[in-house]
């Protein structure tokens, strides 16, 4: 079970990266805004990313490396994950890096 929840409708993305501090990276860029008594975390790949095997991959990678960080605790923040051109090539170590860029090192 996933220790936070997902973003779900286009106004809360729309919040997010309206008013959110941005993280710009080679292969993600990244948008957190304070959350509401919960993380919760929004991932977009588009289709200039890849093909639908490509992007289902690249978002099932993100999940696992979010799995590794304690996001059921304090503090609260919503956070969007938005994929880049390239970024569904990418190596696994590298799009950890990318993550940690935003939240830190797993705990």
């Amino acid at each position: 079970m996933r220790k936070y929840e997902s973003l779900r409708r286009r106004s809360d993305f729309a919040r997010v990266r309206g008013r959110g501090k941005r993280f710009g990276g080679v292969l993600l860029s990244s948008f957190v805004t304070a959350g509401r008594g919960h993380t919760r975390v929004g991932i977009t790949v588009a289709t200039t990313v890849g093909g639908a095997v490509v992007r289902n991959r690249l978002r099932r990678r993100l999940k696992s490396i979010l799995d590794r960080y304690p996001l059921g605790a304090p503090p609260w923040r919503d956070i969007v994950f938005v994929a880049r051109p390239g970024a569904g090539e990418a190596l696994f170590s590298a799009l950890v890096t990318e993550v940690a860029r935003v939240l830190g090192p797993p705990a």
